[in-house]
């Protein structure tokens, strides 16, 4: 929905870009109809959708916390104030939104089922969206391949299937909805179409305030350069729909609008060479060069934005469309991208501090400044489409078909996330939370040391559960079965220390050590991944009988500080041994 700019022979392109006459000159790709292409605009994402039909969990950054709180929410749905809280701190400005979690939850699936879905469905929004924001000025083929390039954006699979994010996921998924309704109120001023642009704010909102005020910015700079004196009407839908998401939040009690706390935002500036890199990481992002995620920009969106920077600047060949060199779409395109890109690195660091919001600087609206990553591929995938745009020869189907399988394999080894299968006792809730919503306990168990052959185990196995072998007695090696999932990066190594006590609380036999003997520290484990662990007590053979209790939890050495534990003031999780 972008008029072309300026009128003359380029209106008269604009016009015949979807004419019988242009169709037969421009090769077989524009031989097919428009429902051809918004079919396959809605079948090649499968690609990028295919992993989420694999059993299991998809092992992210966020871990179980979406879960929890979709099963949290399903019990609570009469609850209107219902906020994230398992595991988590609802901070809707730079967090995951409601709307993902009422989506889940509304769904007659399971949790994970549900989660998946939300997805599926974002990446799907996203690509139908951009085909039918750009078709109208881009030409058929020209906006699938932009929907395709922002499909398979690296940083959209980094969402996904590294961070987990699915208020970002979904918030990427309605951007391309929010343009077009925005954009629609350009060439259709009607009034009944406000609404519907006002709720794709609505919705973009309540999946990442954060993000939707970046857009608000986004948005408005396009308007007012593109659109100039028909921008009121979209830019009053724009305002509705971002006030109302503001109203919602601020009525929810407790008022969690606007939380801002500490963060080391200014560490998280990226380095050029990272834009372009070819690592491929799981791990969290860290301050400085040696980041464990990836932030390239894509190999197509880079390769297909230059050539269409060449072509535009090129002009005068037969085959090209006779653009001027100032148009104004291309300018704002090309023009945001460069800013954006900017914007990630730590030279513009005094542009964060400018005060946006109630007086708070830029940098609080996000967690980080390569959240803004989205937008700069979605500058690049228009700028991609731009070139079938402007060069009728690469609309011919050989080339056309090439042009999609090269977007694909671009991205296609790191469509491979990692997965985890869930036990339904998982799912639920933690066990217990350490360190501020830094670690969960997942599950725990009991078992005793064996020797020699035990009538009921396999073959090889040298404990038996605690419910088989009975109460514990004198001597026995008692062994504590674990399963942690870290929902925050680590900075330093801690220790575990697990207390067996006795009824009046004195300690009978102790672990101390570091998880998994040392092979796995904390500082080097990933927020999301499963971690299984044994810790042995050998019950000392003066020991008063039981009842018997376990106290668990982490410390750092060095200052002998113990996560906290809300549940307990002295930093210990306290279970009941049976």
């Amino acid at each position: 929905m972008l008029p072309a700019h300026p009128a003359g022979l380029e209106q008269k392109f604009q016009t015949n870009v979807t004419s019988p006459e242009t169709q037969q000159q421009s090769g077989p790709a524009l031989l097919f109809p428009m429902r051809v292409y918004l079919l396959l605009t809605a079948i090649l994402p499968i690609f990028a959708v295919a992993p989420l039909f694999y059993p299991g969990y998809i092992q992210t950054h966020s871990g179980f916390i979406p879960l929890w709180n979709v099963v949290d929410l399903r019990t609570n749905l009469g609850d209107l104030g219902w906020t994230p809280q398992i595991a988590t701190t609802f901070d809707p400005l730079r967090g995951d939104g409601l709307l993902p979690y009422y989506l889940a939850s509304l769904l007659p699936l399971s949790p994970i089922a549900a989660i998946k879905l939300i997805f599926g469905l974002s990446w799907l929004l996203g690509s139908v969206g951009m085909f039918l924001w750009l078709k109208s000025w881009l030409g058929h083929p020209g906006a699938l391949i932009a929907a395709l390039v922002y499909t398979y954006l690296p940083h959209q699979i980094v969402t996904v299937y590294v961070r987990g994010a699915w208020g970002e996921a979904l918030f990427w998924g309605l951007l391309p909805w929010v343009i077009l309704s925005t954009t629609y109120l350009v060439t259709s001023p009607k009034l009944r179409i406000l609404p519907i642009a006002a709720l794709f704010w609505l919705g973009s909102g309540l999946s990442q305030l954060g993000l939707t005020l970046w857009a608000l910015i986004f948005i408005l700079l396009l308007l007012l350069v593109v659109h100039r004196s028909q921008a009121l009407l979209p830019i009053l839908a724009a305002l509705l729909g971002t006030i109302a998401t503001i109203i919602v939040y601020i009525l929810l009690p407790p008022h969690t609008l606007f939380i801002f706390t500490p963060t080391s935002f200014g560490d998280h500036f990226l380095f050029p060479f990272q834009l372009v890199s070819a690592f491929w990481g799981f791990g969290s992002s860290l301050p400085g060069w040696n980041d464990g995620l990836s932030f390239q920009i894509g190999l197509a969106a880079v390769g297909l934005s230059i050539l269409s920077l060449f072509l535009w600047w090129r002009g005068g060949a037969e085959h090209l469309r006779p653009v001027n060199r100032t148009d104004r779409r291309l300018v704002f395109f090309f023009g945001a991208a460069l800013v954006l890109i900017l914007l990630q690195f730590s030279l513009t660091s005094f542009l964060w501090e400018f005060p946006l919001l109630l007086g708070h600087p830029l940098s609080n609206t996000l967690t980080y400044p390569w959240q803004l990553l989205g937008f700069i591929g979605l500058c690049l995938s228009v700028l991609a489409g731009v070139a079938l745009w402007l060069d009728r020869q690469l609309t011919h189907l050989p080339i056309f078909g090439s042009i999609i399988i090269v977007i694909i394999l671009s991205v296609y080894p790191y469509l491979l996330p990692q997965f985890v299968q869930v036990d339904s006792n998982l799912i639920e809730y933690p066990k217990a939370g350490l360190g501020d919503g830094q670690l969960a306990l997942l599950a725990y168990d009991f078992s005793v040391a064996t020797s020699g052959y035990t009538v009921g185990l396999d073959r090889g196995e040298t404990t038996i559960p605690l419910a088989v072998h009975g109460p514990l007695k004198a001597g026995d090696t008692l062994m504590m079965n674990v399963t942690w999932q870290p929902l925050q990066r680590f900075d330093n190594d801690l220790k575990v220390f697990v207390h067996l006590v006795d009824a009046n609380d004195n300690v009978l036999a102790q672990f101390d050590g570091q998880p998994l003997e040392g092979t796995h520290p904390t500082s080097q484990w990933i927020p999301g991944e499963i971690i299984d662990d044994t810790y042995p007590l050998l019950v000392p053979p003066d020991a008063t009988p039981g009842p018997y209790r376990v106290f668990i939890g982490l410390y750092d050495e060095a200052t002998l500080e113990r996560l906290p534990v809300s549940t307990d003031s002295a930093g210990r999780v306290i279970l009941d041994v049976q």
